[in-house]
This record gives C-alpha cells, sequence and structure tokens, in this order.
C-alpha cells in the first residue's frame, strides 16, 4: 500500500502545494478583506512574501520528516526537490 504513493511526483506536487497552504491557513486566520490573490500580490510588492514562505517550508520539513521515517524513499526526495526550489526563489526574493 505505501509502495504505490512512494513517487517522486507526488512528492514534488505535495512540496509545492504544502506552503501555500500554510499562506491560506495564514491568509483565513487573519480575517483579510482582501482577495486571496491579491493579498500573495501585496505580499510580494511589500517584500514579505520570502517571509511568509518561509514560514510555510516549516510545514514542508515536517512532512518531509513523517515520509523519510516511516520508509518511503522517493517521497521525501520530492519534497526535498521542492523544499530547495522554493529556497532559491525566497533567496532570489530576498536580496532582490
Amino acid at each position: 500500500m505505501i509502495q504505490r504513493f512512494d513517487k517522486l511526483w507526488i512528492g514534488i506536487i505535495i512540496g509545492f502545494t504544502i506552503p501555500l497552504i500554510v499562506l491560506l491557513v495564514l491568509y483565513l486566520e487573519g480575517n483579510i478583506a482582501d482577495n486571496y490573490f491579491y493579498f500573495i500580490k501585496k505580499l510580494f510588492t511589500d517584500r514579505l512574501l520570502s517571509a511568509f514562505l518561509r514560514i510555510g517550508l516549516i510545514g514542508n520539513l515536517a512532512i518531509f520528516l513523517l515520509t523519510f521515517n516511516t520508509g518511503f524513499t522517493y517521497l521525501p526526495k520530492g519534497i526535498l526537490t521542492a523544499t530547495i526550489v522554493y529556497g532559491m526563489c525566497i533567496v532570489y526574493m530576498f536580496y532582490w
């Protein structure tokens, strides 16, 4: 059963969506009246998106450790790949 979900592409999809879900939760908890996409655009223009994505990567770390310690082999590699791509984007946004 575990082997069916142990795919690299599933890990990449999970790794890219977890920080966006964390951003969505922060948006919903903040009771912000703006549209979600306007909220993301405003974070980008105010140079705060990199800080919020760093918070979102904590979710990737938790999922990575959970899958790594339960015997998956390819799923954590996909999550790590997405985390590295997010990290490069964060560094770019931070120094831009």
